[in-house]
C-alpha cells in the first residue's frame, strides 16, 4: 500500500507512449534529418507528416517568436532577413528547421493540432506561404555531390555545388541557366555574385510565393571541401557572404541557418577553426540575435510530449498531491528544500515526472560533452532507461533510479553504458577515464552497502547516489555537492540517518571518489563531504586495499589470527570460572579427552563454520578422539565454539588493513608531509581501526568474526554441572554472575554441541 512515505512510482502518474513501451520506436527516430523531410519518401512518417510531427512538438517560446519573426519577414513586415540558430539541447535546430518548413512550405493544408494553433496565434496573421530551399550541408558530398535534388515542378538532378543545390530547388533547370555564364543548363564552378542569387531568390514571387531557405550543418561540408583544395575555404566563405546579402536586399525572403557540425571534430584544428571564425563573421554582419529555441525552463515539456501519452499531461495540477508528497519527504533530507517548500514545489511540478536536477544536470553539464550531442543526448539517453526502468522503478520521479540496471541484474543499464561512453571520449590531464569498469566497481559497493543497511535497499538509495555523482562529475572536474547528491538520490524517501550511514559508508570504501573533494568537516568526525566527485586517480582506500594485497601474506594474517585469538582472555574466563576444562585451538581431536568432565572447546580459522552448519573439522572434534574409528563416547559434555564464515573473512580484512595502513602510507608521493595533514592521517587512523576491529572482531562488543545471534544446542544439566546451554539463546545465559561475561565474548563464535 502506498504510504505518506512511499509515493507512487512514476509510472503508476503517466503513462509512457506505446511505442515507446514496445521498442517500435527506435532511437534513430531522435536524429531529426531536414534532407529527408524535403524528400518525403515516407521514410520517417514522424518527421515527414505535419500532423505526426507537430503532435510531439512543444512550442517553445523562443521558437513561437523565430516563427512569428520569419513569417513578418516573409510577409514583407520586417528587415530580419538573416537568423542564425545557436547550438541547442538536444538536436533542436534541426527540429527548428522542419518546424519553419512544415509552417511556411503549405500553410493551408496544416492539422488542426494545439502546437499549430499556439505558432498560429503567436504570430496573429496568416501565416505567408513560401517556397522553401534545404541547404542540408551533411548530405553533399566534398566530391560527388547530392542525389536527388528536387525542383518546384518535382523533377530530381545530382547536383556538385550548393550554389547548384539552391538554383535547382528555386527555379529548376532555369535556375542553373540564370547562374551560368553562358545560360547553359549546367553546374557554374565559382560562388554566383549577389546580384545573381537576388534575382534568383525573387523567381518564386511570380508565383505568389516567399522564399525560404534552411540551412543545417555548414561546417561539416566546409571543412571537408576546404581539405581539399585550399581555394574552397574562400569560394565557400564568399558564397555565403553573397547569400546572406542577397537575402537581406529581398524583402520577401529569410534565410536561417545553423552552422556548427553535429560532428564537432569539423571545427577542430587550424582549418576548421578559421572556417568557423569565416563564417561567423559573415553571418555577424547581416543577422539580428541569435536564437536558441530551446530553453533550461522548456526541456521538461519537450521531454514530456516525446515519452509520454498526452491524455495523461493535460492537467498539470493534477500532479501536486504527488509532488507535495515528494518534496515533503526531501526536506527532511535537505535543509534547502525545507526553508523554501514552496518554491520547491513549483520547481518539481514544472519539471514533473523527472526530477528537475536530473533534466539540469544533462542541460548545464552534459551539452558541454562533444560526444553527447553526436548522440542526440537526453532524448536518447532518457529513451533506452525509461523503456526498461517502466517494469520495475519504484521511484516517485524519473531521478538517477532510472538509469540503474534491473534490480539483481549484473553490470550498469544500456543507458549508463551509452553515457560512460560518451563520458570516456573525453580526456583529462591527457588520460581518459574507463568510465564503464569504473561504475560497475562503484556500483557493487553501494549494493554492498545496501546489503549493510537493508533499509536503503527498496530503494536503492546508494546505487542512485553513484549514478548522480556520475552525472555531476561530467565535464572532467566537476562535482556534486552534498544538498543537490541527497535531493537525487534521496526522492524515494529513506530514512535520513540510514541515508547519511550509507553515504559514509560510501565514502569509506569508495575506489574512485576524488580525496581532494571530501571536504570532511575535523570538527564533526560524522559530517558529511561538502562535495562529491568520481575521477580516474586512485584514492587513499584504493591505494590502502592494494597495499593489504601487495604487503601482508596469507600467512601473516592467520598468525595475526591465532595471537588475537589466544591473547582473548575473555573468550574463556568465563568457562573457567563455571568449572569447563577449556582447551584453547587444540592440535587435534585427541587433544580433547573424553572422560565425561564438561569441556568447552575454542577452534581456530580452520574450523570456520555457519550457523547450523558445523564445518568437518568442528564435527570430527565432536565425533571422534584419535580418529575415525574411535568415536567420542561422551559425545554432549564437548561444546565448541568456532569462527563463523563470514564474520571471519571481516576479520581476515582487518588484519590486512592493519598493514596496509603502512603501505598506503609509503605509497603517498612524497611521504607524510606531500598531501595536507587531514588526507595524511587517514591511513594511519585505518590502520589503528583495522587492528582494533581485528581484535572486536572476537571480542568486541558488536562483533566482527561472527553472527550476533549464535547457533546453541541444549546439552545436560548434568555435563554442565546444573547449567544448561538454551538453544536460540546467547551461550552460558544462566552461569553465575562471576561468569557473566563469558556471555559477550561467546557471542562471537557459533556454539556446537
Amino acid at each position: 500500500m502506498t504510504t505518506a512515505r512511499s509515493p507512487k512510482p512514476w509510472h503508476a502518474v503517466v503513462r509512457l507512449k506505446d511505442e515507446l513501451r514496445s521498442g517500435e520506436l527506435a532511437l534513430a527516430e531522435f536524429a531529426a534529418d531536414l534532407h529527408e523531410v524535403t524528400l518525403a519518401h515516407g521514410r520517417r512518417p514522424v518527421y515527414e507528416e505535419p500532423a505526426q510531427f507537430f503532435a510531439l512538438t512543444y512550442p517553445t517560446h523562443a521558437l513561437r517568436d523565430l516563427v512569428r519573426d520569419v513569417a513578418a519577414r516573409l510577409a514583407g513586415r520586417s528587415d530580419k532577413a538573416v537568423r542564425q540558430l545557436e547550438l541547442t539541447y538536444g538536436g533542436g535546430k534541426t527540429h527548428t528547421l522542419i518546424t519553419l518548413h512544415h509552417l511556411f512550405r503549405g500553410p493551408a493544408a496544416l492539422p488542426d493540432l494545439p502546437a499549430v494553433r499556439e505558432f498560429r496565434e503567436h504570430v496573429g496573421a496568416d501565416l505567408p506561404a513560401a517556397r522553401t530551399v534545404a541547404l542540408c550541408f551533411d548530405k553533399i558530398d566534398a566530391e560527388r555531390g547530392i542525389d536527388g535534388v528536387r525542383g518546384p515542378d518535382g523533377a530530381t538532378r545530382a547536383l556538385r555545388h550548393p550554389w547548384s543545390v539552391l538554383a535547382f530547388q528555386l527555379a529548376g533547370a532555369d535556375g542553373l541557366r540564370a547562374l551560368h555564364a553562358d545560360g547553359a543548363d549546367a553546374e557554374r564552378e565559382t560562388p554566383p555574385a549577389e546580384p545573381l542569387l537576388a534575382a534568383l531568390l525573387e523567381r518564386p514571387r511570380r508565383d505568389g510565393l516567399a522564399t525560404l531557405v534552411l540551412v543545417d550543418e555548414v561546417l561539416m561540408y566546409a571543412r571537408e571541401k576546404a581539405g581539399l583544395a585550399p581555394v574552397w575555404r574562400e569560394r565557400i566563405v564568399d558564397f555565403f557572404q553573397y547569400l546572406t546579402q542577397a537575402v537581406a536586399k529581398v524583402d520577401t525572403a529569410a534565410l536561417v541557418a545553423s552552422l556548427l557540425a553535429t560532428d564537432p571534430r569539423k571545427q577542430q584544428g587550424e582549418l576548421g577553426q578559421r572556417l568557423t571564425s569565416d563564417l561567423f563573421d559573415v553571418f555577424r554582419r547581416q543577422r539580428e540575435e541569435g536564437v536558441q529555441p530551446v530553453r533550461r525552463e522548456d526541456v521538461p515539456e519537450v521531454l514530456r510530449r516525446r515519452f509520454f501519452e498526452p491524455e495523461g499531461l493535460r492537467d498539470p495540477e493534477a500532479f501536486r498531491p504527488h509532488v507535495i508528497g515528494v518534496v515533503r519527504e526531501l526536506a527532511k533530507l535537505d535543509e534547502t528544500i525545507a526553508r523554501a517548500r514552496p518554491a520547491a514545489e513549483e520547481r518539481f511540478l514544472a519539471s514533473f515526472p523527472f526530477h528537475p536536477d536530473l533534466t539540469d544536470a544533462f542541460y548545464s553539464r552534459w551539452t558541454q560533452l562533444e560526444g553527447f550531442q553526436r548522440t542526440r543526448g537526453i532524448l536518447r539517453t532518457l529513451a533506452t532507461a525509461l523503456r526498461e526502468a517502466e517494469r520495475w522503478d519504484a521511484a516517485p520521479l524519473v531521478g538517477p533510479s532510472a538509469l540503474l540496471a534491473a534490480p539483481g541484474a549484473p553490470g550498469v543499464s544500456e543507458a549508463v553504458r551509452e553515457l560512460a561512453s560518451v563520458a570516456t571520449s573525453e580526456a583529462a590531464e591527457g588520460a581518459r577515464t574507463d568510465w564503464t569498469t569504473l561504475l560497475e566497481a562503484e556500483l557493487d559497493k553501494a549494493r554492498q552497502i545496501q546489503d549493510e543497511l537493508p533499509a536503503l535497499a527498496g530503494g536503492r538509495a546508494v546505487e542512485q547516489a553513484v549514478a548522480a555523482v556520475f552525472l555531476h562529475s561530467q565535464p572532467v572536474g566537476r562535482k556534486a555537492y552534498t544538498p543537490e547528491l541527497l535531493r537525487m538520490a534521496g526522492s524515494g524517501a529513506p530514512d535520513a540517518i540510514e541515508m547519511e550511514k550509507g553515504l559514509r559508508r560510501w565514502r569509506e570504501i569508495s575506489w574512485f571518489l576524488d580525496d581532494e573533494d571530501a571536504g570532511l568537516d575535523e570538527t564533526h568526525a560524522e559530517a558529511l563531504p561538502r562535495s562529491w566527485r568520481l575521477g580516474n586517480r586512485p584514492n587513499l582506500r584504493q591505494m590502502h586495499d592494494e597495499a593489504c594485497r601487495q604487503r601482508v601474506s596469507r600467512e601473516d594474517v592467520e598468525a595475526r589470527l591465532e595471537e588475537t585469538v589466544r591473547a582473548a582472555k575473555s573468550l574463556t574466563e568465563g568457562a573457567k570460572a563455571a568449572g569447563a576444562a577449556v582447551h584453547l585451538l587444540p592440535a587435534s581431536p585427541r587433544d580433547v579427552g573424553d572422560d565425561g568432565g564438561f569441556r568447552y572447546v575454542v577452534l581456530g580459522p580452520a574450523a570456520a563454520s555457519e550457523s547450523g552448519r558445523p564445518s568437518a573439522a568442528a564435527v570430527r572434534v565432536l565425533d571422534e578422539t584419535t580418529g575415525p574409528d574411535r568415536p567420542r563416547v561422551h559425545r554432549n559434555a564437548v561444546v565448541l565454539a568456532v569462527p563463523s564464515r563470514g564474520g571471519l573473512e571481516a576479520a581476515r580484512a582487518a588484519v590486512r588493513a592493519a598493514g596496509g595502513g603502512r603501505g598506503a602510507r609509503a605509497a603517498v608521493p612524497g611521504g607524510r608531509g606531500a598531501r595536507p595533514r587531514r588526507r595524511g592521517r587517514r591511513p594511519r587512523r585505518r590502520a589503528r581501526g583495522g587492528r582494533r576491529a581485528a581484535r572486536r572482531g572476537i571480542r568486541g562488543p558488536e562483533g566482527r568474526v561472527v553472527e550476533p545471534r549464535p547457533h546453541s544446542m541444549t546439552v545436560s544439566r548434568r555435563a554442565f554441572g546444573g547449567f544448561a546451554v538454551r538453544a536460540g539463546r546467547n551461550a552460558f545465559s544462566r552461569v553465575p554472575a562471576r561468569a557473566a561475561r563469558t556471555d559477550a565474548p561467546l557471542r562471537r563464535y557459533l556454539i556446537f554441541e
